[in-house]
């Protein structure tokens, strides 16, 4: 199987719209019952990881792992976020 570098023109647009409207539902109410830490994101490296909706409202793309809460990454824009290789989980 084939090693993705990026995410779909779709995928990456759908990114770019929730994280530039802040959508509440994105960042804030889970299926699973778990309390969300942020906006879930996937890497195309296949890690999993989150954006909080205060560094989002601030446009601080800081990206933080979903098991750890590890700082991963910081970018300078929702370009850089989907540039670094990151989509909105679907």
């Amino acid at each position: 199987m084939e090693k993705r570098t990026a995410w779909t023109s779709i995928q990456q647009e759908r990114t770019r719209d929730v994280l530039e409207r802040v959508d509440i539902v994105a960042f804030s109410f889970s299926l699973n019952g778990k309390p969300k830490k942020g906006c879930p994101l996937n890497h195309v490296s296949g890690r999993d990881g989150y954006i909080t909706i205060n560094d989002a409202l601030d446009c601080h793309w800081r990206v933080f792992d979903e098991e750890t809460d590890e700082l991963l990454e910081t970018y300078n824009s929702i370009d850089g976020v989907i540039m670094g290789g990151w989509k909105v989980s679907t």
